[in-house]
């Protein structure tokens, strides 16, 4: 029989919450006990690892960068015995499943669907997530399902595309037409909205169209895709927003395409999701269902 060499679960239990709040009072709190028990269970994990895992500041804590994966691992592990453990207690219960995604795919492309996801599998029960784009390839390895932009490897875990993308820029009707655009160089001068995060893709746009621009253009920065769509609706300017986020906009009108061509081509959307997991057969389900709901759409 081979020998885990595994720490005291208190120790871990302590240990990721501690890391995941940044704060030691804050974890006692969580885990309904002393802050001296925290420290003294942090200390004791330290002993066995033979390493500080800690900066101790004045506001609180900071995982220290060598640290920070055996954390994700720590994390990860501990709510696969969470979930283990419900599913032996309650065997009729929904079964559990992690998807992370960026606030804009999820309010815009992935919360508008789900209830049909809720259909094809009933008794899977979503608990949804965000993490900013520029963060999204650091997500939670807690994470079931991860739906980001660009395809990422990570150990254990398979990434597939289920959609192809472009972006186009999009303005409101009334802006359009109180502003006149012929060309993509009657862009030029107009407030561009960007995106945090994706501030070359004014320029790329540009450089399909023929026309050489500075890499870094004026215009109003935004967090979210979501945001600088909402703020062209708004009048404020053109967005240059991935279709997936903008078609129902642009099919009701409050949307529209400046021009047909040219388009940037994303990278798509693609699904990460682990592969040995308890959760694998149901974040394979999820993942069949993305494919089929993108070619819903398509057929729609």
């Amino acid at each position: 029989m081979v020998k885990r060499a595994l720490p005291p679960l208190k120790t871990l239990r302590a240990f990721e919450a501690a890391a995941r709040l940044a704060n030691f009072t804050a974890a006692a709190d969580e885990l309904s006990i002393t802050h001296s028990a925290v420290s003294q269970q942090i200390r004791l994990l330290e002993d066995y690892l033979a390493q500080p895992l800690f900066a101790r500041e004045a506001r609180g804590v900071v995982l220290l960068r060598h640290a920070r994966d055996y954390f994700l691992e720590v994390q990860a592990c501990l709510d696969r015995i969470s979930t283990a453990t419900l599913t032996l207690k309650s065997p009729g219960a929904p079964r559990i499943l992690r998807v992370c995604t960026t606030p804009s795919l999820a309010m815009k492309w992935l919360i508008p669907r789900l209830a049909d996801f809720q259909d094809w599998e009933p008794g899977a029960e979503v608990q949804l997530s965000t993490v900013n784009s520029r963060f999204i390839e650091q997500a939670n390895a807690s994470n079931d399902v991860v739906i980001l932009r660009a395809p990422l490897q990570r150990p254990e875990h398979t990434c597939v595309r289920f959609l192809d993308d472009y972006l186009l820029p999009v303005a409101s009707p009334r802006f359009i037409e109180r502003q006149g655009f012929r060309k993509p160089a009657d862009c030029l001068g107009r407030p561009l909205l960007q995106v945090q995060g994706c501030m070359d893709d004014w320029p790329h746009w540009f450089g399909l169209a023929g026309l050489q621009v500075p890499s870094q253009l004026p215009g109003p920065v935004f967090d979210h895709h979501f945001l600088s769509a909402r703020a062209a609706m708004n009048d404020l300017g053109v967005a240059l927003a991935p279709w997936c986020l903008v078609e129902d906009d642009i099919q009701s009108g409050r949307l529209q395409p400046l021009f047909e061509q040219p388009r940037l081509t994303g990278a798509g959307l693609y699904a990460l999701y682990k592969t040995d997991n308890p959760v694998t057969t149901t974040a394979k389900r999820f993942v069949d269902w993305l494919h089929a709901a993108t070619q819903k759409d398509v057929q729609a």
